[in-house]
């Protein structure tokens, strides 16, 4: 290396290699350069031999040939140093370790440099010989390194060594023979493994330039190869960890998932054995890591995403049975620097390994359901799931929850504007959601509401496009399908609707304002009938975000609220056997940004007021007449949140042990949490709990009925996705098993990967420290503990002053048998070559 001095363990019987190679070193200055330099090469192992002198300090010429001296100085130099000096690793290991076999013993590395640009190491029998091959993206040529393995086979003549080369620069070892497969890309992603289930290891790689693209290399055995299948996936993102493979639909056949910038393209395996078109699984927020591994130990393959700086910086997708990906899972933590998922203690249950980003050290941890914890009262605080629909350009999109099929339990129905469909997701009996089904339906769907038709039948689906200048109206068959939505009996452009019941004794309806010249209210009935109808004053003129039916008055008769930003609440107040009124009422405390309305009986009277947002509280209001006989709001009592920065976009009522009281769910979305607030003995509204959420981005809180018809948990919507808490159950929960701490002073831990190294049955833990550029080996005991084992710097730096900064060294790491003796071995990723530490049996 011209940098640098390769370091690691010693080669058994380096004396008999040296006295074999001695009477050559007088030949040339080239052949006696590679004798010191194997001798650098030879340093530093478990036997405790060592030489730290950097190979650019030697100063390696050709004078040191033409002075006796000098020479034999080198020489004596050189063997009294590794003869001499010690630094017994293995040894001083041994202190700290409970059991001999978390010792590890290795050979010398063998170098095959290749590229400065290579990284995606990977193993497996490419030529079908038995042996472990390697595989290496190389950026610098756009290529597919392949180093196949040659243990036990004769050696071929070596290529004649160009005349010039470096001074310190060394033919690659003999073990593998390097090859290559033209990629044309620069490969951010990489796999190897069987896509097609012939059992021959396929290639598979996303990069650039553009088109961005998905490439698949199927096998044919015997270093041959299909020609490359593509997709065509233009949002994919290139970071090292956006490609996966494993199967996602429990049908045992391998599927591939590529990470876009808002969702997980994946491509799932035919009974034919092909790939097919990516399907877009969305998630929330930002995500830059995906693994596909089984994180709950029931068989099947879970979906772990993660992004390292962010607040909950891992999340999961667990598979049912069923092979649906459930909705996210996120788990609280600090930032971290690195993710690795393996299945450290072969429970068939893999852990979760991650370096924090602030502290360095490594954590271990799995998911393991718990007892859900007391929230309030009867209520408890069960989990907290999420299910992102897919972003959308459009500022409002229609979402509702409601019984679709009749079977006394809310299903949820999802409007995708942009492509003018609907997505169903059917609640099961257990309160989880069925799988999406898509049917096609009006576009730029703003609104849709769900009219209950009585017991037994399904419900009508109303749904507002001001695109299409349409009110549509459809239900779900009992075939399980929604037909095209059918226009209803409104002119116009409609506005904004809701639904609920306008007269006593009369089936619910649908409110709707329509634009057509003049503005108008229509009552539509189930069917889709104008069942009546008010042409609005000039003066409104306003368009209004929400519509809500409430007694405001608590008359008996419901109100129709309109709810308009930065204006009068306009509230259509009926009266019995008359025309309702308009009414123009002045919010207590001013108008709102954001309007938006709930309902909660907040003095226990058994009547329901109307819960209206100010900023950081919530003001419950009546509609009464003042001392001049006019119509006004009337505060009735109010909720404040935890703090004077808290910002609340919704609320909910939940019932208390004996629904005699009531708990008021505040949703806090400066302070990303949901505030539990109850009366206290005098009656005064008071937070009392605070339930964090990972994911805020809401504007409405309703509560919900999950497993039944019986309300026990919330729901909160938004326009990017749905999530819902449940008051009841068993939780996931992601705990921390232990922690590690690197012995090297000043030590970075950066990178983690994992192999049974030992051969136990326990995965060990490979750490690459790249401050003092070391691997850093650990082993994972019965306990479930982090037990230091061998740890040996990979290369020593020149001096500060001349150092050069090329980023982490060294890069990464794997375990296989590289050399058939049935022991793993080691190989790791440094500078512009693969290094490859073969373990020694055991004394």
């Amino acid at each position: 290396m011209r940098r640098n001095v390769l370091r690691g363990p010693l080669k058994t019987g380096w004396l008999w290699d040296l006295g074999r190679s001695w009477p050559r070193c007088f030949c040339s200055p080239t052949s006696f350069s590679s004798l010191i330099s194997s001798l650098f090469l030879m340093a530093n192992g478990p036997s405790g031999w060592h030489f730290a002198a950097p190979m650019d300090r030697l100063h390696l010429h050709k004078q040191m040939f033409t002075h006796p001296g000098l020479l034999w100085g080198t020489v004596t130099l050189l063997v009294s140093s590794l003869a001499f000096s010690s630094t017994p690793f293995a040894h001083a290991a041994e202190k700290d370790l409970d059991h001999r076999s978390y010792r590890f013993g290795f050979t010398g590395p063998e170098a095959f440099p290749i590229d400065n640009a290579i990284g995606h190491l990977r193993s497996g029998d490419i030529d079908g010989d038995g042996l472990v091959d390697l595989v290496v993206a190389n950026n610098l040529k756009a290529r597919v390194a392949l180093l196949l393995n040659q243990t036990g086979k004769p050696v071929s003549d070596p290529v004649a060594t160009p005349s010039k080369t470096d001074i310190n620069e060394l033919p690659p070892d003999a073990r593998f023979k390097i090859e290559s497969i033209t990629s044309e890309k620069r490969i951010a992603s990489l796999l190897l493994t069987d896509l097609n289930g012939d059992g021959l290891p396929d290639l598979a790689y996303v990069g650039e330039p553009k088109p961005i693209e998905l490439v698949v290399h199927y096998s044919r055995g015997k270093l041959q190869w299909d020609a490359p299948k593509r997709w065509q996936i233009e949002d994919a993102q290139l970071v090292p960890d956006s490609l996966a493979a494993g199967d996602l639909n429990a049908d045992g056949r391998i599927d591939v998932a590529l990470l876009a910038d808002t969702h997980v393209a994946v491509l799932y395996q035919k009974e034919d054995k092909t790939l097919g078109e990516p399907e877009k699984q969305p998630f929330t927020g930002t995500i830059r890591v995906l693994k596909l591994e089984d994180v709950t130990g029931d068989g099947l393959k879970d979906m772990v995403l993660a992004h390292p700086d962010n607040a909950n910086p891992v999340r999961f997708r667990i598979q049912s049975s069923s092979g649906q990906l459930g909705p996210e899972l996120h788990f609280a933590s600090p930032p971290i620097r690195s993710l690795a998922v393996e299945d450290l203690d072969g429970d068939k249950r893999a852990e979760v390994i991650t370096i924090g980003a602030t502290s360095g050290r490594a954590s271990v941890a799995n998911l393991a359901r718990m007892p859900s914890a007391k929230l309030t009262g009867s209520l408890q605080q069960g989990q907290f799931q999420v299910l992102a629909f897919g972003r959308s350009g459009k500022a409002r999109r229609g979402v509702a929850w409601g019984d679709l099929n009749a079977d006394e339990m809310p299903d949820l129905l999802i409007a995708q504007p942009e492509t003018g469909q609907l997505t169903l997701h059917l609640q099961q009996a257990g309160g989880d959601l069925g799988p999406a089904r898509v049917f096609p339906s009006l576009a730029g769907v703003q609104q849709i509401a769900v009219l209950n038709s009585g017991a037994g039948k399904p419900a009508e689906i109303f749904l507002l496009s001001p695109d299409e200048r349409q009110t549509g109206r459809t239900r779900l068959t009992p075939e399980g399908r929604i037909p095209f939505p059918e226009p209803v009996g409104v002119e116009g452009k409609p506005l904004v609707m809701t639904a609920g019941t306008w007269k006593p004794g009369q089936p619910n309806g649908v409110a709707v304002i329509t634009e057509s010249g003049e503005r108008q209210l229509s009552i539509l009935n189930p069917d889709g009938s104008s069942a009546s109808r008010i042409t609005l004053p000039v003066t409104f003129k306003a368009t209004p975000t929400e519509l809500v039916f409430h007694d405001l008055d608590q008359d008996g008769l419901n109100d129709l609220i309109a709810l308009i930003p930065y204006e009068k609440l306009k509230v259509f107040r009926q009266q019995a056997d008359k025309e309702p009124v308009i009414l123009d009422l002045a919010l207590p405390g001013g108008a709102m940004e954001q309007p938006w309305a709930s309902q909660a009986d907040v003095d226990g009277d058994g009547r329901s007021e109307l819960l209206l947002g100010q900023r950081n509280f919530v003001r419950a209001v009546i509609l009464k007449k003042d001392e001049s006989d006019t119509w006004v709001l009337a505060v009735k009592d109010q909720i404040n949140g935890v703090s004077s920065a808290s910002r609340i976009s919704g609320a909910a009522a939940l019932p208390l042990s004996g629904g005699k009281s009531e708990a008021v769910f505040l949703l806090d979305a400066e302070k990303k949490a949901l505030s539990v607030c109850e009366r206290d003995p005098s009656s005064v509204w008071r937070a009392t709990a605070s339930v964090p959420l990972p994911f805020s981005d809401f504007t409405e809180l309703r509560p919900l009925a999950l497993g039944g018809s019986v309300v026990n948990g919330l729901a909160c919507v938004g326009n990017s996705a749905a999530a819902w808490l449940s008051m009841s159950g068993e939780v996931w929960e992601l705990t921390e098993r232990d922690t590690y701490e690197t012995p090297v002073k000043q030590g970075r831990l950066s990178g983690t990967f994992a192999g049974d190294l030992n051969s136990d049955g326990r995965r060990d833990l490979v750490f690459l420290e790249t401050s003092k550029s070391h691997v850093d080996i650990a082993a994972f005991s019965e306990a479930r503990k982090i037990v230091p084992g061998n740890r040996w710097q990979v290369f020593e730096e020149r001096s500060f002053r001349s150092r050069r900064s090329e980023g982490v060294e060294p890069r990464e790491a794997l375990v296989a048998d590289l050399d058939g003796d049935k022991r793993p071995d080691l190989a790791v990723i440094v500078h512009d070559r693969v290094l490859v530490y073969c373990q020694q049996p055991p004394k």
